[in-house]
């Protein structure tokens, strides 16, 4: 529902002597999204929380409501309305820290409004970047928009970015003592059970002249079960994937079938059809699933069914859907791009591969299919890099120490610009 949203705690109940009010602005779940998933984990973290400094967390649902192919009256009507919310919010509950979740293009430049109208009201602001294509925006602004976006970064108390790739990005547009890296967590679940004998072994392991030679087992025979979350639109890469299961079904060296899941949403018209079009041209139709999105619980069974997971994009910050099924020890094989190859080194924690390299994805998807004692001892590797660097507890760990710095400050400065 649009519109704000109050996760508050009960004080009575809190042995916290010191609390932070935190007006967040973003997209809140039932959407199905990466900046959707981050702010619901968010919200229930700080609320379950007992550590100082307590967060008093409000949420001013920014999700567009407003149908495809509004009128640019609609569209600014609707955005007028937010705003309205957020002056009174900020007036009326006096936060000590905005917080803003932002992304590239146009999203960025209605997000710029509401910096300024918090800077306007003396509150500090921290803009949290997200998308992957938020370089690519920045590089192609004119003089004036760049001078513009300039300003809107040196309003800002803090902005957090995703990778130290990203901080280096901006750091050439801003002050880089403003700039933080906050990567995005999950929260850790029981992981997918796997064999305790699954040596701990690496690519490098696995010579040439052993990449068609298979270790069977006896669940040979099952299908090989792919899965990817990802929108269906152009950037994902999603055909790449579809073309590398048909060259896996006809060149596979096993029996082992394959099957391939794509569950998302549509965000370019067309996309869907089209992936199933592609899929019965390459003769796999039955192969493939373009089944919508998934959400809760269903989305984890799906993931603890799954034998990897896999996104092809060719752009991403650091996706949610990756953490997610490294979370439940999914071996995954990702593209080099955003900050994923932080979190994953190639033949480590998971495989990765350069954008539209269809032929390394297939290779990498058939060294799974073939090597599965392997495959699951990467996967287990990746659950530990996921523990040890990008869990919620982490993110959410440095989240409370920058609110509770901001607030310090805030109290400690007369209100001015």
């Amino acid at each position: 529902m649009l519109g704000f949203h109050h996760f508050g705690f009960d004080m009575a109940k809190s042995n916290s002597a010191v609390c932070v009010r935190v007006l967040m602005i973003g997209p809140l779940p039932p959407p199905v999204g990466g900046i959707a998933t981050v702010l619901a984990n968010l919200v229930a973290a700080f609320a379950d929380s007992a550590v100082e400094p307590a967060i008093d967390l409000r949420v001013l649902n920014n999700i567009k409501t407003t149908r495809v192919g509004r009128s640019i009256w609609q569209g600014l009507s609707a955005q007028l309305k937010l705003v309205l919310q957020l002056a009174l919010q900020c007036i009326r509950w006096r936060p000590q820290v905005v917080h803003i979740h932002t992304c590239s293009w146009l999203s960025f430049w209605r997000n710029a409004v509401d910096v300024v109208l918090a800077r306007l009201l003396c509150l500090p602001v921290v803009l949290h970047i997200h998308g992957g294509q938020f370089g690519r925006f920045l590089n192609s602004l004119p003089v004036v928009p760049a001078w513009l976006a300039r300003v809107v970064f040196g309003l800002c108390a803090r902005i957090v970015v995703l990778g130290d790739g990203w901080k280096q990005l901006l750091d050439a547009w801003t002050d880089p003592s403003k700039v933080i890296v906050v990567p995005n967590g999950v929260l850790v679940q029981t992981p997918i059970q796997a064999p305790a004998e699954a040596p701990a072994q690496v690519v490098s392991e696995f010579p040439a002249q052993r990449l068609n030679q298979c270790d069977p087992e006896p669940s040979s025979h099952k299908p090989f079960s792919i899965l990817c979350l990802a929108s269906y639109e152009t950037g994902k890469g999603l055909s790449d994937l579809i073309r590398a299961v048909a060259r896996l079904t006809r060149q596979c060296s096993t029996e082992r079938p394959v099957q391939l899941a794509l569950f998302g949403i549509e965000t370019e018209s067309g996309q869907r059809k089209m992936l199933l079009e592609l899929a019965d041209r390459l003769g796999i139709s039955d192969r493939v699933e373009v089944p919508g999105p998934v959400m809760g619980a269903d989305k984890e069974r799906r993931l603890r069914n799954a034998d990897c997971f896999c996104l092809p994009s060719y752009n991403e910050g650091l996706p949610m859907s990756m953490l997610e099924a490294m979370a439940l020890g999914l071996p995954v094989v990702v593209t080099c791009v955003g900050a994923i190859p932080e979190v994953v080194e190639d033949g480590q924690q998971g495989l990765l591969y350069a954008p539209g390299d269809i032929d390394t994805l297939t290779l990498h998807l058939q060294q799974l299919i073939d090597h599965p004692a392997w495959a699951r001892a990467l996967g287990r590797a990746g659950r530990d890099r996921l523990i040890s660097s990008y869990s919620l507890d982490r993110s959410v760990s440095l989240l409370r120490d920058l609110y509770g710095e901001l607030a310090r400050v805030s109290r400690s400065k007369p209100r001015t610009i």
